[in-house]
């Protein structure tokens, strides 16, 4: 298995692999790797702005990772892009902003392309909802974003089990799996720009939650008394 090299924050133009890069790559100015293979981890500080940030993949399978590990420069020599196929699906390890307005529109687009991904699942249900639940969670290092449905005779059971209508609008009650987008490319994205990853994390949040409001409910077969709640989790 190669040695997993630092990579170059300027090289050429082009696309490069691990087995690209000398070992002997000044750290200071490169992005340096910390892989565990007992519990598939991955540790490596990014730039964010005139600071370095501390990012963790989890679950990244040894093979896939030095085996599809890219990187990506642009005409400039910059470094754009890091990515890796982990377990069939591209993952991204670090994008490249050039200021904070490139952030955010880079934030929203894939905000929106994620709700979309969301909204593709919600309208797979055929049963009648009740309720359409958003969960999110950040603590700058953890997130998550998520829809649960609650379908009709799900909350029939719930209000049965708890006496409590209360007990209705919380989605933990309700046995449906969560619909998820690309959670992973979530969190590098936001904590890859400049600002609080909390502060980030919440501008995304905002656009999937009101997009998908927007987009996913005209087509569900809702009861009279159907609510859409998004929420924080502990």
């Amino acid at each position: 298995m190669p040695e997993l090299h630092n990579i170059p924050l300027t090289y050429k133009e082009g696309v490069y692999s691990v087995v690209d890069f000398s070992k002997d790559i000044n750290g200071d100015d490169a992005i340096s790797f910390d892989y565990d293979a007992q519990y598939q981890m991955l540790t490596y500080d990014i730039p964010v702005g005139k600071d370095r940030r501390e990012m963790t993949l989890y679950s990244a399978p040894e093979g896939d990772l030095f085996q599809t590990l890219h990187a990506f420069y642009g005409r400039n020599g910059m470094l754009q892009k890091i990515t890796a196929v982990l377990k069939g699906r591209e993952t991204l390890l670090y994008i490249r902003y050039e200021n904070e307005e490139d952030a955010r529109e880079k934030i929203r687009r894939f905000a929106v392309r994620n709700a979309n991904a969301i909204i593709e699942q919600i309208q797979q249900c055929m049963d009648i909802v009740s309720r359409l639940f958003i969960d999110y969670y950040c603590d700058s290092d953890n997130m998550d974003y998520h829809a649960v449905i609650g379908t009709t005779a799900q909350m029939k059971a719930v209000r049965q089990k708890y006496h409590d209508e209360d007990a209705c609008d919380h989605s933990g009650n309700y046995p449906s799996e969560y619909i998820e987008g690309d959670n992973e490319m979530l969190i590098t994205m936001v904590r890859c720009a400049e600002g609080h990853p909390s502060e980030n994390f919440r501008y995304a949040e905002e656009i999937m939650s009101r997009h998908i409001e927007k987009y996913a409910l005209a087509a569900l077969r809702k009861t009279e008394d159907f609510k859409y709640i998004c929420a924080e989790y502990d």
